[in-house]
């Protein structure tokens, strides 16, 4: 390897030319690779399956591709259910709000002392 603070000697530019080539067609060839996501969690969560013998990942909608869209919509009908029964139960308890009485004789204002 030459020290790259020296001059460059005439016969070595051309050298230096090619390794430069060179070095632009390595970067060129790595940068023009064009790589597909490899897709790893389905294969991880299908071998947990096979070797778990079905204890994780057993329900497919876990490993889905899709979410399921009608289990999501079961869910909240429910929800949607349990929050108006709590209302109607709820609601005729709440009452009115009741009128409290003032006295303005009752309150006495006290100057402060000097």
């Amino acid at each position: 390897m030459t020290d790259p603070n020296e001059a460059p000697v005439d016969g070595d530019s051309e050298s230096d030319d090619a390794r430069d080539s060179e070095i632009r067609g390595w970067l060129h060839g790595a940068l023009d690779r064009d790589e597909t996501p490899v897709d790893v969690l389905t294969g991880v969560q299908q071998k947990l399956r096979e070797r778990s013998g079905g204890k994780f990942y057993a329900d497919f909608w876990s490993t889905a591709k899709q979410p399921p869209i009608a289990t999501f919509l079961v869910t909240a009908l429910v929800m949607l259910a349990v929050v108006i029964i709590a209302y109607a139960i709820l609601a005729p308890l709440r009452g009115s709000p009741e009128v409290v009485p003032t006295r303005p004789e009752a309150v006495q204002i006290v100057a402060p002392a000097k």
